[in-house]
């Protein structure tokens, strides 16, 4: 990896010659959208799709017991049941629901009932592996696969509307006279196959043409690993945790495996097209499916960066697919502020398993809620910045810089800033004149913070962040944040401290600055566990509005330090 982390700076630094700056918007994660998966997002008069794919069901078939009892699989679980008690469990789940067709829930319901402590002992993923068996088909009159039905402006507040739009917009700028090509990859997910026609709805009715790039983590073993395209299903189970794709989505399956059998094809997608759009999941499958197992950037990654450095193509991630933006110095990979803050970030290869504290299989000595990076980081497209999603409403903030300050103390590359992007908002980058102009998008906006001070004994610490609200792009030169010319100087304001509330609840802190921003105080402090969250304005700082009521803050300074500190 550190030719690369070397190389790529040095590629950037030529983008002044290429027609369009190297552009890159990262989006905050949970979508919004109307589909007729998720109706509920929508309007009330846009909640019907005849003939579209609907929630899956799921029967019990002992056709497929043979498949989930895979002794290999289970042998690679370290604490797993016994194939045997499963073998049972699936036996007496099959008698209780008398050949009924159920729900992930119901379903999920019955198999505990079934036999609650092994249940109980196995992983999420593994309980995933076990319903994707036993997914029924949703197809036609004809035997063609039902689709998933999606209306981009058919939610009931348009965000992500602005945020896809935005996208392809800044794609067609490298289209001119013709509709945007943009591909997009579902690799962070288990079941890459599920969002595909989501995907295609909304890029699609944002104005591109669009193309599937059918890249995930088997693909990446059978293409670049040499298992070969034979073992494609096999290796859906070893390394996704999936049965029957190839049933339940059998055209999905066609396409990805005549896609593996033209590897150069597959490859040169990044130069075909002007935007690539990364998905939400888990953004160590992301990593599983563009880093060999040495941890080399594979060939997909190789042409992805390249056309991006050419400024040829502009790069879309939600969520997971935001995270793995990240540069080559740290990635995060889970936690909660509230672990962050009592044990600090702790290295680990690998995501988290769900619901190993549960099972009682968590790696030890760590718990599933504690907050794990990988020293190996992420794409680095734009340099070493550290990227995290959801974070005003899943309260990481604190997760943020906490790992931030950790990285600092490590030997890996300088951290340029980490950005924190809050849900149904994005952050719009693109290099300029020897600096990065940013511009916030969607519902609220997007953290920025500059390098931490040195973690202190007492576990505190002190930074200059920024609030990137939507509204007024902003300019990111040599460690310095510019201010829009817009902006309003925060003068004329009281030396009072006014109470924050707690730091670890959700969306408190992005509540107490703009609190703060539009009222007469300059200093609002925080709790957060046996800490104090002290955040103020300064001199430097600038306010502005957004068209939605959001408040865009530059220049905060923010410290943490332990609740009985004068």
């Amino acid at each position: 990896m550190k030719p690369y982390r070397l190389a790529l700076p040095a590629l950037l630094a030529c983008s002044p010659l290429a027609a369009h700056p190297p552009t890159l918007l990262l989006m905050g994660g949970s979508y919004q959208t109307c589909s007729s998966l998720d109706a509920d997002d929508c309007r009330a008069d846009q909640r019907e799709f005849p003939g579209a794919r609907q929630q899956p069901l799921y029967r019990i078939d002992p056709a497929v017991f043979d498949d989930i009892l895979d002794a290999g699989f289970w042998a690679a679980r370290p604490g797993a049941p016994a194939p045997e008690r499963i073998a049972a469990l699936l036996r007496r789940a099959q008698q209780q629901a008398k050949g009924a067709s159920l729900g992930a829930e119901r379903l999920g319901e019955v198999l505990e009932s079934a036999d609650p402590d092994t249940w109980n002992r196995l992983l999420a993923l593994e309980r995933d592996l076990i319903l994707s068996a036993f997914e029924l088909p949703q197809l036609d009159t004809r035997g063609k696969r039902l689709v998933e039905g999606v209306r981009l402006d058919g939610d009931t507040t348009g965000h992500d509307a602005t945020l896809f739009r935005r996208f392809v917009a800044e794609a067609a700028k490298r289209s001119p006279g013709k509709r945007p090509r943009i591909a997009f990859v579902t690799s962070a997910s288990n079941d890459s196959f599920y969002y595909v026609d989501l995907n295609i709805g909304l890029l699609e009715q944002a104005g591109a043409e669009v193309i599937w790039w059918p890249v995930d983590a088997a693909m990446n073993a059978a293409v670049n690993g040499g298992r070969g395209c034979d073992a494609l299903i096999p290796l859906r189970r070893e390394l996704q945790s999936q049965l029957g794709r190839e049933r339940v989505y059998p055209d999905l399956h066609a396409r990805q495996a005549a896609a593996c059998r033209d590897p150069d094809a597959l490859a040169a997608v990044p130069e075909q097209v002007q935007g690539l759009f990364f998905d939400g999941g888990d953004q160590w499958l992301h990593r599983e499916t563009f880093f060999a197992a040495d941890g080399q950037p594979n060939r997909w990654l190789h042409a992805l960066r390249a056309a991006f450095a050419r400024g040829e193509l502009v790069v879309s991630g939600t969520s997971a697919g935001a995270a793995i933006q990240s540069g080559t110095g740290g990635m995060v990979t889970n936690g909660l502020s509230t672990n962050a803050l009592r044990t600090g970030a702790i290295a680990m290869r690998g995501s988290m398993p769900e619901g190993c504290e549960r099972a009682k299989r968590c790696p030890m000595p760590l718990r599933e809620d504690d907050l794990t990076w990988w020293h190996g980081g992420g794409f680095g497209l734009l340099g070493d910045y550290l990227i995290d999603t959801h974070v005003a409403e899943r309260r990481r903030e604190l997760r943020l810089i906490t790992l931030m300050t950790d990285i600092a103390a490590t030997p890996a590359p300088p951290l340029q800033a980490g950005i924190g992007v809050d849900e149904t908002s994005g952050l719009l980058l693109q290099l300029q004149d020897g600096g990065m102009q940013l511009e916030a998008l969607g519902q609220s906006g997007a953290w920025w913070f500059e390098r931490p001070s040195p973690r202190t004994a007492a576990g505190g610490w002190s930074l200059r962040g920024h609030y990137l609200a939507p509204g007024a792009p902003l300019f990111w030169r040599e460690g310095r944040m510019q201010a829009p010319e817009a902006a309003m100087p925060s003068d004329m304001r009281t030396a009072d401290i006014r109470p924050g509330g707690d730091a670890l609840q959700p969306t408190a802190l992005r509540t107490a600055v703009w609190d703060m921003a539009g009222g007469n105080h300059a200093h609002t402090r925080l709790q957060a566990l046996d800490f104090r969250l002290d955040v103020r304005l300064t001199p430097e700082s600038r306010i502005w509005q957004g068209p939605h009521g959001q408040t865009g803050v530059t220049a905060l300074e923010l410290q943490l330090a332990p609740a009985e500190a004068d």
